[in-house]
Order: structure tokens, then sequence, then C-alpha cells
């Protein structure tokens, strides 16, 4: 008999919802296992999908790629876009409490604690004061205009989570039974195994989900994965191999769903010597051939991208832009030369065996740079161990594979703006510029859209110039799914890792 680590613990209560006809158990074929329950930490795709299967916050971004209204059933901003006004609607959590004000105060103080691990940390520190003027109203105060902080409420790690269960579950939150407000109940983790969810028949959606259950499955190998769905051991697998698409495309028992919006980058350790100059980081951006990695780690499928990873359409996009850092081995020799490297240096790129795209990605990066004399050496771990050393800043640059987390351009801030020893997934550690920071600062506080754009602009200009991280290229994101399942969405573009939030919509014949 399995092992269960993690059990819930804590008895549903309330009343009963409605019998669905619907029901059934769909099998989830994850790339890798959960690496903590902390619902507040970015710990990748995987742990998004079991995070918006249980959990749920004011807002949350809906199938269609738009605000959706989760646990607020209405709000108010400011025109100083400055003061937020929440109306909680009747919800309750999985251990029957009611979703209170209480609970949203109690969330975001965690989040914005000192010495917090929060992933949304730096971008709650503009939050200047939370207020409770009643059970179902949540005032929130921001110390400077922001259009953008409605999305950051939106994402997955600022979902909200019982205000007593974290007081009781302070010192083990990271390995405690979650419980949440989301359409499926945490029921078990057997470690190295799966990770059992249940419906929750006090959903506030009527009538939803239709599952009785999910089980998550973990196959951190491609090939094992891709197998459990041609056998029809699991129904819905992530991370399709750009070898396996056109194969799942033409099956009669597995569909492909489809989206384009992640990039492959390299994130730069500025405390690295070399890497604290720019010459030297844009002498990297004009040495990597992107072409070669479309073809080598995505079969073809992709596009090289030589500027920063704005998708046409949003502020700051420029196509005069787009190809910034033009391949030039020479250029890159010169800036070498002009930053005190004319011999190159030895750097450690850390990646992961994990993905073979991550891995394959490396590899093509290394061969590049020994081109203009920079010798790689690689630090390719499995994804649990990558995470920690990216979260710890242990690497000289490193495979960066993501998205913008939010669709307002604000998303630039995640990767961009710059605090001493500021280290997270998606910055270049230890970098800073004030102009920058400004920029973005402006960017978030401007309410006009074409004045935006012209902030922004100038933004690409100075983030080109400084090169803190490169961007290799687009990719695509796909998931195998059974054709006896429907309602599992592929969310668009840059929210495609978020697609877990319509397991509320999925159902299996």
């Amino acid at each position: 008999m399995r092992q269960i680590i993690l059990a819930a613990t804590t008895v549903l209560m309330g009343m009963a919802g409605p019998a669905l006809a619907d029901g059934g158990t769909l099998y989830f074929g994850l790339s890798a296992e959960p690496p903590t329950m902390d619902a507040h930490i970015q710990a990748g795709t995987a742990f998004r999908t079991v995070k918006l299967a249980i959990h749920r916050g004011l807002l949350n971004y809906g199938t269609d790629g738009e605000l959706s209204q989760e646990l607020a059933e209405s709000y108010e901003v400011a025109p100083d876009a400055q003061t937020l006004t929440f109306h909680l609607r009747e919800a309750f959590f999985h251990d029957g409490s009611p979703v209170t004000s209480a609970d949203v105060k109690a969330t975001f103080d965690r989040i914005m604690a000192p010495g917090s691990a929060a992933s949304l940390r730096s971008q709650f520190e503009i939050v200047d004061s939370i207020e409770t003027p009643d059970d179902r109203t949540v005032v929130i105060t921001l110390n400077r205009p922001s259009v953008s902080f409605l999305h950051y409420l939106a994402l997955p790690e600022a979902v909200i989570l019982p205000a007593a269960w974290l007081e009781e579950n302070l010192d083990n939150i990271a390995s405690a039974a979650p419980v949440g407000a989301g359409p499926f109940r945490f029921v078990e983790w057997a470690r190295g195994e799966e990770l059992v969810i249940e419906r929750f028949d006090d959903y506030y959606k009527e009538g939803k989900p239709y599952l009785d259950e999910v089980v998550y499955q973990f196959y951190t190998d491609e090939n094992t994965r891709m197998n459990a769905i041609r056998t029809g051991d699991v129904d819905i697998v992530e991370y399709v191999p750009a070898r396996d698409m056109a194969s799942v495309e033409a099956s009669s028992d597995m569909r492909l769903e489809s989206t384009y919006g992640p990039f492959m980058g390299l994130q730069f350790n500025t405390s690295f010597e070399p890497f604290s100059h720019p010459e030297v980081r844009r002498a990297v951006a004009h040495a990597v051939d992107r072409s070669v990695i479309v073809a080598t780690a995505f079969d073809g499928l992709g596009a090289p991208n030589y500027g920063l990873a704005i998708p046409e359409g949003y502020p700051g996009y420029d196509p005069e832009k787009a190809d910034f850092y033009t391949l030039d081995y020479d250029l890159a020799r010169e800036l070498l030369a002009e930053a005190g490297y004319p011999d190159g240096f030895t750097a450690r790129l850390v990646s992961t065996s994990q993905y073979s795209f991550h891995q394959n990605t490396a590899i093509a990066v290394q061969s590049e740079l020994a081109k203009i004399g920079i010798t790689v050496t690689l630090d390719m771990p499995d994804w649990t161990n990558r995470m920690a050393k990216v979260t710890t800043a242990d690497y000289d640059f490193a495979i960066m594979g993501t998205v913008g987390e939010i669709t307002d351009p604000d998303w630039l801030s995640q990767f961009y703006y710059g605090g001493e020893n500021l280290v997270r997934t998606t910055n270049a550690p230890y970098f800073s510029d004030p102009e920058i920071d400004a920029l973005l600062d402006e960017g978030r506080a401007t309410v006009d859209a074409d004045e935006r754009a012209e902030i922004y602009s100038r933004f690409v200009d100075r983030a080109l110039e400084l090169a803190p991280i490169i961007f290799l290229n687009w990719r695509d994101q796909s998931y195998a799914v059974s054709e006896s399942v429907s309602g599992f969405v592929n969310m668009p573009a840059f929210l495609t890792f978020q697609s877990g939030f319509s397991l509320e919509d999925t159902q299996i014949e």
C-alpha cells in the first residue's frame, strides 16, 4: 500500500451541491511533480495546473484571456488608479468556512510580510493599506497609481487562503494539505506517484465542476509521458515535445491543443564579473544563431527572436527593433575586447535535463558561444533542482523558458525591475538600472494608452542597450488531449501556463 505523504484532514461542511450526470475521473499526465504546496510560490506549470484546480483568487484570467471575477463578485477602481474596492461573492473554502474579507487580508499580509518568499512580494510593495469595513468588502489602497495591479491579483500566486488555516500552518505551508475555494478539493499526494483531487460540491459556480475526480500522475520522462496518453493511461499530457506534435495531430484518438506565446531566453547573473558588463551581454546576444536553436531544440517549430519578447500589438512592440541583435560574430568579438575579454572566458550555464527543449537549447548556446571564445560548461539537473538553483542565483547564466505572466505590459517588470540583491525566477540577478525602473514605474501609473506606448518604446531602447536578458526564440506550447475529453482549453499566448483554470469546465465521456 502506497505511503500517503499528505492527506486532507478537514471535513467538508455546508450544503451539498447538485448531483451531476457527468462525473468520472480524469487522469492528467504532468511533466513534473510539484516541488511545494505553497500556493504563493511560482514553482512551474505543473504546480500551477494543480493549484488552479484547488484555489481561486479575487480575480483570475478566464479561458477567453480576459480578467474574470472569481471570489470578487464585483470591484471598482478609483479614477486615480490608487484605490481598489472588492465586493466578495458568497463562497466557501474546502473546510466549510465562508470566504471573508479577513481571509483576503490575511493572504495578502502573508505575501507582503518581511522576508516572505512569495513570488509576488515585489508587486505587492505598492500596497499602502488593506481595509475590511465588513466581511464582504476589501479596500486596497496603493501608495502610487497602478493600472496593472489588478492583473497581478489574477495570477495563481495571489489565490486566497483561509486566515485560520494560514495561522495553523504557518510553519509548514509548503507541505500542509492545501485548502482553497476552487472547484476541486485536495485528497492525497503520494510522493513520486500521483496527486488526487475531487469535486467540491460547494463551489460557487452552480453545476461545476463536472468531473468527480482528477488524478495527476507524474511523468518526468517525455517518452514515457507520451506513451501514457497513446496507451490510454492518461487523458491529458502537458509539454508535448516538438517531435511528437505531428503524430498527435494525425491521431484519431487525441488532439493537439496548441498556443504560440512562450519564449526562450538567457538570464545573466550580473554578480558574475564578465556578465556585469553590458558589452559582454550584448556580445552573447550577437553571437547566438537563433535559427540553430529552433531547428535543433524545437524541430523547426518556432521563430527566432533577435529583440525583446514583446508580442506584436503589445505596447512597446516595434518591428524596426524586432531584429536589433543581428547575428554578427565579429561584432561580438569586438564587444568582448571592449569589455576586457579579448580571449573570452569560461561560464556555467544552468538548464535542465528534464525537458529536451531546455537541454538542447543549452547545447546550442554552448556551441554558438564557443565561436567567440566563451567556454560554456553545462549544469543540467532535474527541474526541481534547476528551480532551486535559479531561485538562489546559483548560476553564471541560465536558460529561461517562460511567458509574460500578465496581459498588461507591466509584465516586463517581472524581468527588468531591479533592486538590491533582487533574485527571482525571471530576472537577471542583481541587475538594477534607475532609468529602467523609472520607465516601468511611469508605465504602470499612466492611464492613457498612447502615452503608455511611448513610455514602453523608450523602455525597449534602454533594455536592448543593457541586455540583462536576451531572448532566443518563440515556441509552441502544447497539450495532447484525448478525444474523450471536452472543455479543457489551452489558454491563449502568455496565459498558456494557467490552462489548469479550465479544469472546472472539463468533461470526459
